[in-house]
């Protein structure tokens, strides 16, 4: 009896004590991407690493944004852009957001593609305008006994659409990012964590956070920014990975009660995983293509990226016959490529966008005041202040004052007060800021079959890496 009552006073005592002593800790593991760019053939290190991280912690897996143009085999699929929604769903994706290059293609094939998608997808600052196209603003996901909010934001600097074609947006009308976040902070009554995924860039990410205050961390893109650990910004973390799967963000969160504890990034590179085989035998089926995958022409050296675009400035004015090429380095979709065995594959990748050439008589002037404009430009400042416009038929030089402005080019070869023909791509054309009262002619001719054709016809090729712009200040 009395063995009883001191056994039942002591698990008493052992439940007071366990009711005063803190709950265990809550902890959930957030790993994201951005600008995955059709980068398919890692998703074998990616599913490793996923699955690894799976096996000890509840996981979340984010995206944000660009998950397809820069891969041939999966832009130029039987069923375009699909590989990489298939294998996203097979790793088990939660959430993502849009960005500008899930437009690339027209809006009925990315309704479709999200239809396939198991994942959800939201963007709060996109509405319909006449457009079928929707996606909610925002969705909750709980995990591990958290609540996690998450808010979906596109950037809309050009001209108030995302970077693109302006007709691939029709019908839709973009919100302010910065206001649509102050608005939807509300979220966070629903919530125990407030997410941002973000396809703004990193730089628009930072202003963000100084209104918009609630939220704890930020899953980015855009911009391509690898941050090994973060950014921790105005009481708000600040995440990228770079760019076409190199790197898998992960982001531990732990939670004591209703208090966050811990909000800890780092980035892995996938480099360092091995290939899950089923993964890699489901990514080998898209690469099986015989067209895609032959090899028609070689080069002399590697070209770097400024190689490539010398490649394609030269390329477009001998076929449209011009004076002058130009061609921009956001039009130039990979790093590298290879000295031999180039395939039709490699220069799809290449160039992507079906684009398409222009010409249009230009002064020296005119010419100097498009370099000028896009160097100072302040509607898409992630692509101004560095070199962007490569040339063929000149090299130049941009002056800058002491703030880091534009104030003259100085060309080695144009002379002043002459008119140029002047080739480039379809994108600069419509989009890049300069005089177009010269006379113009879309030429419908592919950039792709051009430069399909000099490879063909004239490998290997002899272009080289040599820059053509120098900045120097005044």
């Amino acid at each position: 009896m009395k063995r009883s009552f001191l056994t039942f006073v002591a698990f008493t005592l052992l439940l007071l004590v366990a009711s005063c002593s803190p709950k265990p800790a809550r902890r959930v593991v957030i790993l994201s991407t951005n600008d995955i760019h059709g980068a398919i053939q890692q998703f074998p290190r990616l599913a490793t690493a996923i699955a690894e991280c799976r096996d000890t912690v509840e996981v979340i897996l984010a995206d944000a944004g660009d998950r397809w143009t820069g891969n041939a085999y999966v832009d130029k699929a039987e069923q375009k852009c699909l590989p990489v929604i298939e294998l996203m769903n097979r790793v088990g994706y939660d959430v993502a957001t849009l960005g500008n290059h899930e437009f690339d293609y027209g809006q009925e094939l990315l309704r479709e593609r999200i239809s396939q998608a198991d994942f959800q997808i939201v963007c709060a600052n996109m509405e319909s305008c006449g457009s079928e196209l929707t996606v909610p603003a925002t969705t909750i996901i709980e995990r591990g006994g958290i609540r996690f909010g998450f808010v979906g934001l596109i950037t809309n600097f050009a001209d108030g659409y995302p970077d693109g074609q302006k007709s691939n947006f029709d019908g839709l009308k973009f919100y302010s990012p910065f206001e649509k976040a102050v608005e939807m902070q509300s979220l966070k009554e629903q919530c125990d964590v407030l997410v941002l995924i973000s396809h703004l860039g990193d730089d628009m990410d930072r202003v963000l956070t100084v209104d918009a205050t609630e939220f704890d961390m930020i899953v980015g893109g855009h911009t391509h920014a690898i941050m090994p650990e973060g950014l921790d910004y105005n009481e708000t973390l600040i995440t990228q990975t770079g760019k076409s799967l190199k790197n898998l963000g992960v982001t531990v969160v732990e939670m004591q009660g209703n208090k966050i504890t811990r909000l800890e990034n780092r980035l892995v590179a996938l480099a360092d995983y091995a290939e899950d085989e089923e993964m890699k035998a489901a990514v080998e089926v898209y690469y099986k293509d015989p067209y895609l995958s032959a090899p028609i022409g070689s080069s002399k050296i590697q070209l770097s990226k400024v190689g490539l675009a010398n490649f394609m400035a030269e390329a477009i004015t001998k076929r449209s016959k011009s004076d002058v090429g130009l061609y921009h380095f956001g039009g130039v979709r990979i790093d590298s490529l290879r000295k031999d065995g180039i395939s039709i594959g490699d220069i799809f990748t290449l160039e992507p966008f079906s684009s398409t050439i222009y010409t249009a008589q230009m002064t020296t002037e005119q010419i100097r005041g498009m370099i000028i404009n896009k160097f100072n430009d302040s509607v898409n400042p992630k692509e101004s202040h560095r070199p962007d416009i490569n040339p063929y038929g000149t090299s130049y030089t941009i002056v800058t004052d002491a703030e880091g402005e534009a104030i003259d080019v100085k060309f080695s070869t144009l002379k002043e007060g002459r008119t140029y023909k002047v080739a480039m791509g379809d994108y600069m054309y419509k989009n890049y800021n300069f005089d177009k009262s010269g006379e113009h002619n879309a030429t419908g001719i592919l950039v792709t079959e051009v430069l399909l054709d000099e490879l063909r016809h004239h490998s290997p090729l002899k272009y080289t890496n040599e820059e053509r712009i120098s900045i120097v200040e005044k």
